[in-house]
């Protein structure tokens, strides 16, 4: 008999469309009770792991929940066939490919010359005000004006690269959105690219457009489609990620206090624990291709899967008491940027830039403080509920 999904579901939300103001609740109660769970993802009936066990050995079982299964049958017309829609030889010789940029010891000569100058600006803007909308004015901007920096090209299309960037993102409710976005990224980089080839400097760009490995170089559609990867991934998951850290120091007064005393020591603990506490993707979507029981769970081909990547950083198994904030928390262990082969290419820069907006804005603004009460502000779904961060960030610092 062909494996079927439950007639009864243990939740009948749908995960992924739902405005779900309890998520966090709703995540602890399935972790407690059904780790892997059925629920609702995009209308159809999905498989959403919660436990950080679950979670770690889903990641680790690519041949079980193969990457390329989802994306390489949702997101390609928009956003290319990327590195998240490949698996075995051709994954790995991409990722060698794009990866020279994104390594350990380049992040710390990268972090004065590039990341805080763009805090800086941003902050300049409305540092005479005495309050600001944090969300609107340096969260969403900062990660695009840093990319855009990375990779040379022309600062001035910062609005044009959050929506895009955005519209990407939009593929499953509005494909036509999508398509068109992908369109004029790719209309906007292309001559850029084609005077990297015949003129590399040191910019990403250029190493993408140079680099070789084993003979084999990046053709324009596979750099196109590594942009249109990175741009989404690396400026929506920032600002996003970004934003709800200064939340919780925010809701958080005293360990804000702390970090304002000593933002050198304490922003990388800050930020580290403000992207477990609240990751900006804490539910990942998945597919497996064939039946399958795993862990007990009777998994036919074609589920829609989660990794319910927020449940499983709050696990008090791993994490004691993890709904708390906590700045010396230090964990090691967080699933925030992944793990296994489709580990966040990213994660070093996303990491410097985090430290870096901090370092800058708290040093800048010591008496940052929500411009009212801040109860009108929540971290909530960013248009799916697959991506998440605080919808304001009002604040006041005279």
């Amino acid at each position: 008999m062909a494996m079927a999904a439950p007639a009864t579901l243990d939740d009948d939300a749908d995960y992924a469309l739902d405005e779900l103001e309890d998520l966090d609740e709703r995540l602890a109660r399935l972790r407690a009770t059904k780790p892997a769970a059925w629920v609702r993802c995009f209308g159809r009936p999905a498989v959403l792991f919660t436990s950080y066990e679950l979670v770690h050995a889903a990641f680790k079982d690519e041949a079980t929940f193969p990457s390329a299964e989802f994306y390489g049958n949702t997101v390609t017309e928009v956003m290319g066939r990327n590195m998240q829609a490949m698996e075995g030889g051709e994954h790995r010789v991409n990722r060698a490919l794009a990866s020279p940029g994104f390594r350990q010891r380049l992040m710390p000569p990268l972090m004065k010359p590039l990341l805080e100058p763009v805090a800086h600006e941003l902050i300049d803007r409305f540092e005479s005000r005495g309050r600001a909308h944090l969300v609107a004015e340096v969260t969403r901007a900062y990660a695009a004006k840093i990319i855009l920096a990375m990779l040379g090209l022309p600062q001035h299309a910062e609005d044009d690269v959050t929506r895009w960037a955005l519209g990407l993102l939009d593929i499953q409710m509005n494909y036509a959105h999508a398509l068109s976005c992908s369109q004029e990224f790719e209309n906007f980089v292309r001559p850029h690219l084609h005077e990297r080839r015949e003129n590399p400097g040191d910019d990403l760009l250029s190493k993408l457009a140079t680099e070789t490995v084993d003979g084999q170089h990046l053709t324009d559609t596979e750099i196109f489609a590594f942009l249109k990867l990175l741009f989404p991934a690396g400026a929506d998951t920032t600002y996003l990620g970004l934003g709800s850290t200064i939340y919780a120091l925010l809701k958080n007064p005293d360990q804000l206090a702390r970090v304002v005393a000593d933002p050198e020591g304490l922003c990388a603990a800050a930020a580290e624990e403000g992207v477990r506490w609240s990751p900006p993707v804490p539910m990942l979507p998945r597919r497996n291709r064939a039946d399958v029981v795993w862990n007990g769970v009777a998994i036919p081909a074609g589920t829609p899967l989660i990794f319910g990547i927020g449940a499983a950083n709050r696990d008090p198994e791993v994490f004691p008491d993890g709904d708390r904030f906590d700045i010396d928390r230090r964990p090691q262990v967080t699933l925030t940027f992944g793990f296994g082969v489709h580990y966040c290419l990213g994660v070093h820069l996303a990491r410097a830039e985090l430290e870096i907006a901090l370092q800058v804005l708290l040093t800048r603004l010591p008496r940052l403080r929500f411009d009212g009460d801040g109860s009108d502000v929540r971290i909530g779904g960013s248009f799916i509920q697959l991506l998440r961060g605080p919808n304001k960030l009002p604040v006041r610092f005279d």
